[in-house]
């Protein structure tokens, strides 16, 4: 059995209270999502409608639990009182499967619709302990606040920490380029100093790759290359990637 509900919430602070109290009441939900104010209102531009992401809503939690009947039932319904307890204004419960699919078509529609917001999206999958998730979004508000041309809708996984940090501007405008730029090391450099990491989910590559001092020392960095060296001494395994030459 599956039931899937979602809680509405006037701040990111109260949303994450909400999982808090989740945690709490020993309920692991098979999903946990947090969306913030930005996304939502990019998801009612972009599809013509505030069905999915109602007026006002500062932060969206969608959630879903699974299991036998019996138990579902009743993590559904400590799931609900949890975000009553954390101030909702609105929980809604689906244990059917159209109305479920609809709850859930906010969280597929996040990433096409934010391209109303503007032409080029710079996605960022850091990750802090959970509890310190507000601390997070207070940095991304300060970083709206600094960076001129550029909007920074969030989404992500609140259940593990994981937030996608967006970064959405115009390629052709040199004043927001530069103000993206400078606020990316910004949250970088904020989110290790919260005891996180720059990437949670999607790994360093190449774009990442000057910011891996900010997390690692000289010591684990070198260790990391003398492994890779040991496995891959013609360096032919991702050449460039991840590590500094």
């Amino acid at each position: 059995a599956q039931v899937a509900l979602r809680g509405t919430f006037a701040s990111v602070d109260a949303a994450v209270e909400a999982v808090v109290n989740l945690i709490r009441a020993r309920v692991v939900p098979s999903a946990l999502e947090l969306i913030d104010g930005d996304s939502l209102d990019a998801v009612a531009s972009s599809e013509g409608t505030r069905a999915l992401a109602p007026e006002g809503t500062a932060a969206l939690l969608l959630l879903e639990v699974d299991g036998l009947a019996e138990a579902v039932e009743e993590e559904g319904r400590r799931v609900a009182v949890a975000c009553r307890e954390a101030g909702a204004s609105e929980v809604l419960v689906a244990a059917d499967r159209e109305i479920r699919e609809e709850l859930w078509r906010v969280r597929r529609a996040l990433s096409l619709s934010l391209r109303v917001l503007a032409p080029l999206k710079v996605n960022h999958d850091v990750v802090v302990p959970k509890g310190r998730v507000p601390e997070l979004f207070a940095l991304i508000q300060r970083l709206r606040a600094s960076s001129p041309g550029v909007r920074i809708p969030c989404f992500g996984h609140v259940g593990d920490g994981n937030i996608h940090v967006n970064m959405m501007l115009d390629p052709a405008d040199p004043a927001a380029v530069a103000a993206a730029a400078a606020a990316e090391r910004t949250l970088f450099e904020g989110v290790v100093a919260l005891e996180g990491s720059i990437s949670g989910e999607h790994g360093i590559g190449f774009s990442k790759r000057p910011f891996v001092s900010l997390e690692l020392s000289p010591i684990e960095i070198a260790l990391q290359q003398r492994i890779k060296a040991a496995f891959d001494p013609l360096n032919i395994l991702n050449p460039g990637k991840i590590l500094p030459s």
